[in-house]
């Protein structure tokens, strides 16, 4: 542990902020309606102890967070497609922070965001382990801003050996392209975080394509209506009979995109007076081929083809 912590510290001796960096902060130019049914919507974390902290010991980590535009310290808890997007510089800074009564601090290091989400990259830190005392586990719920109501999608993170911080994700919904400021809001409290946002950042998508397939299963009509594809996920909306969605296995179902499974990152449906909807989110899809064709593998071995480029 002792060899690690100094072949960290050796390597962050040589990291120098670049020389806009002063100016750049100085002009705070980085700062950053109903809840669906989901299935995996819960935010979840997996409790894997990480040596972060012992790495850490001694630094202010929060003030090393950031050299240009790229999160530093969220390798563990990233997929990969968000650690390329990182490493290319698309996020925001934000290091903003809101420290709650029980003495937990809960801080908003960075954000990515393009058509599809907004993605939190967050540190909580608490004065007792978050494992034992669950309540020091403050989630957000939501996000608002200028014609902006951004529901929490999900969330993931890492909780460190002395189970006093997590590192993480979370994801909500795109905010507004007119927002300047967004303000994040808790559960079980009325104490809310706001920061700056720059809306000229965001991406946007790389399809956005209607689908219009129908497909019966269970002597039921399923429709696929819609895929949009952005650089951080995939997401297929679709309608159909209430009790034929709530009863559908979603992780059954395959993205395929050049004979390569895509990750499954969530699922949900809602039901109003329009019908019920649902929607399915993978992870993000190559667009470095071509021809690009997206096929969706069905629970009783159908097989629909809903894009070709």
């Amino acid at each position: 542990m002792k060899q690690q912590f100094e072949r960290e510290k050796e390597q962050l001796q040589k990291v120098h902020a670049p020389k806009e960096l002063e100016s750049r902060l100085r002009n705070r130019l980085d700062h950053l309606p109903n809840q669906k049914q989901r299935r995996s919507g819960k935010v979840w974390r997996r409790l894997a102890a990480l040596i972060i902290i012992s790495i850490l010991i001694g630094y202010n980590y929060q003030s090393l967070a950031y050299y240009g535009k790229k999160i530093i310290g969220y390798d563990p808890v990233i997929s990969n497609t968000l650690q390329q997007l990182n490493d290319s510089g698309m996020g925001q800074t934000i290091n903003k922070s809101i420290t709650f009564e029980d003495g937990t601090t809960f801080t908003i290091d960075g954000i990515i965001v393009d058509e599809n989400q907004l993605i939190m990259f967050y540190t909580l830190e608490s004065p007792g382990s978050i494992v034992k005392n669950t309540e020091y586990d403050h989630q957000p719920i939501n996000i608002t801003g200028f014609l902006t109501n951004a529901s929490h999608e999900s969330g993931m993170g890492e909780v460190s050996e002395d189970e006093k911080v997590i590192r993480g994700t979370h994801s909500f919904e795109t905010p507004n392209g007119f927002a300047k400021e967004l303000t994040v809001h808790f559960h079980e409290t009325t104490e809310t975080l706001t920061f700056s946002y720059n809306p000229e950042k965001a991406m946007g998508h790389t399809i956005k394509q209607t689908i219009n397939e129908k497909v019966i299963l269970n002597e039921a009509l399923l429709t696929f209506q819609t895929i949009e594809a952005s650089p951080t996920s995939t997401i297929i909306k679709g309608k159909g009979d209430k009790e034929l969605i709530e009863s559908l296995n979603f992780e059954q179902m395959e993205l395929i995109v050049n004979g390569e499974k895509i990750n499954l990152l969530s699922n949900g449906y809602s039901t109003n007076i329009t019908g019920t909807t649902f929607e399915i989110t993978y992870d993000a899809i190559p667009t470095d081929s071509n021809p690009l064709e997206v096929t969706l593998h069905l629970p009783n071995d159908q097989v629909l083809k809903i894009y070709r480029d």
